[in-house]
């Protein structure tokens, strides 16, 4: 049984499988492009856990630091030893610096009023050099990766 089509039915067909195929297009256009997003929000931020889980050693490094013993009483050969020791120390926490920068981690500004966004009040104090709400001191530096906050700075601010 042959079927009458006409010529005008066969090209709306044509057209609505072309206009389907091209929306088909469309769509996998937008899904290769929302992929790609996906993978890279998910490459920015793969290593979030393992930053937290490692803030806390970089906190004690820092700690560390900043108890740098004074060697200038020491014999002058034991002097030398310990200031390159110190030097040595120092250039690995510029190291770690240089590999946070490149990965996107970086310190919350401490400098300035209290932001409840970024930082963390743990105490007052009656400081006549701040004005009140202003950061006097940081008690645990603060970080962000690419942005986001991984942990708020904990500070003192100041009270009139």
């Amino acid at each position: 049984m042959e079927e009458n089509v006409t010529l005008e039915q066969v090209q709306a067909q044509c057209e609505e499988y072309l206009a389907g195929w091209k929306r088909a297009q469309a769509d996998y256009a937008n899904l290769k492009k929302e992929t790609e997003r996906e993978k890279h929000e998910f490459a920015k931020y793969a290593n979030e856990r393992l930053l937290s889980e490692l803030l806390p050693a970089v906190d004690q490094y820092d700690l560390a630091l900043s108890h740098t013993p004074d060697v200038s009483q020491l014999p002058e050969e034991d002097q030398k030893k310990l200031k390159n020791w110190i030097i040595g120390v120092h250039a690995v926490r510029s190291l770690w610096e240089t590999a946070f920068q490149s990965i996107g981690l970086e310190l919350v500004p401490t400098e300035g009023p209290f932001d409840p966004a970024i930082h963390e009040a743990v105490g007052e104090e009656e400081n006549a050099e701040h004005s009140e709400g202003h950061i006097v001191r940081v008690s645990q530096p603060g970080w962000t990766l690419n942005g986001k906050l991984l942990r708020p700075a904990k500070v003192i601010i100041s009270k009139q």
